[in-house]
């Protein structure tokens, strides 16, 4: 048998191991480029894909802004490592072909991602002198964007790779078309939130309504005067908010209610609901502090989160619909050990 026609796919310890390690290194790319961003250190360096000229930069440890865009750099570099490995190993061993697909996807997105970073600095109107920021801003929120597909995309192959997956426990118990709809609506609303962020975050309008949770001085719903940056942090800490939350309190009512996704998904949506429920404090605590560096990045941090555990339930719902399941425990894992046979009798 070619490593292109088994559907099922056999489970590879090592390799899933290796896409979890990769994830945690995406998860700590992001803290490093949240924390660039929160602290407007971006520019620290005018020059890209080298800083100064060098991978070992002239002061970069001791000096805060120049340790926090460097070391985002340095990890975009073993996250782009890591992304060639896994396009080696599943060309070799993975007998899945949409599998090996989205490995490619993964680097592609990856390479892409780079382009944009390194385009995000090359623009800057400090190395440009352009009056204004607008193309530099576009780069940094396609950036913001891209780095969001890439953790989903690691999600889905540490999920797909997994054990769990392979022994079939939700491929032949199909869910409720409404459910999957819900699951992939509650995806994109997280995803247009927090691309709306990144405008908010990458144009500094995040402090243009200092007041939460109304939006005026005397308590009013509406910000008393509307300008570009007033609307866009209206439409991320008031609209997008509501929307999520909604959409994801949405979510949890048709998995809670459906005994088989209840079954299968009832845990991780309940770590989605107490991430929302931290998600809201941390956005609070954004305003309050007047934007604390810290608590912006947890506050990207943890939308980070919801979009990648959400987009995972939806695959897991989707199962069924999108990718043929394994045909058995034992034909996905070969150490399983199979089930005693039960007589007639019994």
């Amino acid at each position: 048998m070619s490593v292109s026609d088994d559907p099922a796919g056999r489970y590879q310890p090592w390799l899933a191991r290796y896409c979890v390690l990769a994830l945690v290194v995406t998860t700590f790319l992001l803290f490093a480029g949240g924390f660039t961003t929160s602290i407007h250190a971006g520019m620290a360096f005018l020059t890209w894909p080298l800083s100064n000229g060098s991978l070992n930069p002239q002061g970069w440890l001791t000096d805060e802004n120049m340790r926090a865009e460097h070391s985002h750099r340095l990890l975009a570099g073993v996250v782009v490592i890591l992304s060639v490995g896994v396009v080696v190993w599943t060309q070799l061993t993975e007998s899945r072909r949409w599998v090996r697909r989205v490995a490619v996807a993964l680097l592609l997105v990856i390479f892409l991602q780079a382009l944009l970073g390194g385009a995000r600095v090359l623009f800057d109107p400090l190395n440009t002198g352009a009056p204004t920021h607008l193309v530099e801003q576009t780069f940094a929120v396609c950036h913001a964007a891209g780095a969001e597909v890439t953790l989903c995309l690691w999600v889905t192959l540490a999920t797909v790779v997994s054990r769990g997956w392979l022994r079939n426990r939700l491929g032949a118990e199909p869910l409720r078309p409404s459910l999957r709809r819900g699951a992939m609506a509650a995806v994109v609303v997280l995803f247009l939130q927090i691309l709306v962020g990144a405008v908010m975050r990458h144009g500094n309008y995040a402090l243009v309504i200092p007041y939460f949770p109304a939006a005026g001085p005397s308590h009013e719903a509406l910000p008393p005067a509307w300008t570009w940056g007033a609307a866009v942090n209206f439409a991320h800490t008031r609209v997008g908010a509501t929307l999520a939350t909604l959409a994801l309190i949405g979510l949890a009512v048709q998995v809670f209610r459906d005994p088989v996704a209840r079954r299968h998904l009832g845990p991780g949506m309940v770590a989605i609901l107490a991430g929302l429920a931290v998600q809201i404090w941390l956005g609070a605590l954004v305003i309050w502090t007047l934007k604390n560096p810290d608590a912006a990045t947890a506050h990207l941090l943890v939308g980070a989160f919801l979009l990648a555990s959400t987009w995972r339930l939806t695959l897991l719902a989707c199962r069924p619909a999108w990718w043929p399941p394994a045909v058995s425990p034992a034909a996905a894992d070969p150490r399983a050990v199979p089930a005693p046979a039960i007589s007639p009798s019994n």
